[in-house]
């Protein structure tokens, strides 16, 4: 089973707070190895080589670089962590058996309690639907928005630097998403006219005057010290395995 863009998403952002939690002093030893053996920590905190031509003197020539493990590369081979499986029902063997019997095959993860339960309805032919994977379950007490969570991650990021006031990340993290905006302007009006493609994001800047501040410094140094925290907290959440879980910043 394939995942659409619009489910993949959260797990796309909680791959990247994963990834930024790796690369970070503060977090890097508390992320629960054993929860995420599935995942290939070692892939998501490594390096890529990412490829492009670029047109130097009327000539196209390789240029290389390097960048954080990419999502899109690493889905490709771990989307099954999210999807439903094949191996979580019981189900009636198809091939030669002996005449007179039933012959069924059993998932070795199952409990004795588990069997007893559910053999009645694969004998009857009722096998139930297998069911999403619970282990890697988006887990929040409210409707999930990845557009914030982006912005918390990417002033959280920026403010890792040191070098930048509260006031310029909120002027880095906005200018960040106008550029993706038009990265993706062919996708968002192929989805205005279509359906399929991603929908535009509202602006961070216009999250601020929706918040009920003002732009001015001030506020907009408060707001990205709140989105700091949250994404501080979150950080914390993916860590033990929780996404995004509760990041309320106070």
């Amino acid at each position: 089973m394939k995942l659409s863009n619009k489910e993949i998403q959260p797990y796309r952002i909680w791959y990247q707070y994963l990834q930024t939690a790796l690369k970070d002093k503060k977090f890097s030893n508390k992320v629960d190895k054993n929860y995420y053996k599935d995942w290939n920590l070692k892939l998501i905190s490594s390096k890529y080589t990412l490829k492009k031509r670029k047109k130097i003197s009327g000539k196209l020539e390789k240029r290389f670089r390097k960048v954080d493990y990419p999502f899109d590369k690493w889905i490709e081979k771990h989307e099954h962590l999210f999807t439903q499986s094949d191996n979580s029902q019981i189900k009636l063997f198809g091939g030669k058996r002996t005449p007179n019997t039933i012959l069924v095959e059993i998932p070795v993860s199952f409990n004795v309690q588990r069997i007893q339960r559910d053999i009645g309805k694969a004998v009857k032919g009722n096998v139930a639907k297998a069911q999403i994977h619970q282990r890697f379950k988006i887990q929040t007490n409210r409707p999930l928005q990845t557009a914030p969570l982006d912005y918390f991650r990417w002033a959280y990021e920026y403010k890792q630097s040191g070098k930048l006031k509260l006031e310029e990340i909120w002027y880095k993290v906005n200018q960040k998403q106008i550029d993706r905006q038009k990265k993706v302007a062919k996708r968002v009006e192929r989805y205005l006219k279509t359906g399929k493609g991603i929908r535009k994001r509202a602006l961070s800047g216009a999250q601020l005057e929706h918040s009920g501040f003002t732009k001015t410094d001030k506020n907009r140094a408060v707001l990205i010290s709140r989105n700091i925290k949250k994404a501080q907290n979150i950080l914390s959440n993916v860590c033990k395995g929780v996404f995004p879980g509760n990041y309320s910043d106070h």
